[in-house]
């Protein structure tokens, strides 16, 4: 069974933030594509910038959503522990954060609290229409 990761942040309003929210959402795909493939339980993951009110420039925050074979806790170690690319673009979200964890992240427990505080979704709030896993269709595929 899939499981969702909504996760949204506020973020500063000042220009360095907006800036740092920006190269995030550009980048996020290519600095963090081969991560995600080796992690083998990955579906899908995008980043959104949530808009400022209209006539305002900027985001007022940032948008993560991943699909994901498995529980929260043991993907989000997975990416703490092994791959630097993906902790360092959490860790870049976190640094802009309008309420930046307090202390600072500096340990998986900490990570898995911050990225779980900011989940808006459950498991149960996920329509799957397919029940395969990553590897699963990666097999189906491959053996082609």
């Amino acid at each position: 069974m899939a499981t969702p990761l909504t996760m949204y942040v506020p973020i500063k309003q000042d220009a360095a933030s907006q800036a740092a929210a920006q190269a995030i959402y550009a980048n996020f795909a290519t600095t963090t594509h081969a991560g995600l493939d080796a992690s083998g339980i990955l579906h899908y993951a995008r980043v959104a910038l949530i808009p400022n009110a209209s006539g305002t420039e900027g985001a007022l925050g940032l948008l993560l959503v991943t699909t994901f074979d498995g529980a929260m806790n043991p993907y989000l170690s997975y990416f703490w522990n092994k791959d630097p690319a993906i902790k360092g673009a959490f860790q870049a979200i976190m640094d802009i954060a309008l309420d930046p964890p307090s202390p600072p992240v500096t340990d998986l427990n900490g990570f898995q609290n911050f990225i779980n505080a900011c989940n808006l979704n459950q498991p149960a709030d996920l329509y799957q229409a397919y029940p395969q896993t990553v590897a699963q269709i990666e097999s189906a595929f491959s053996s082609n």
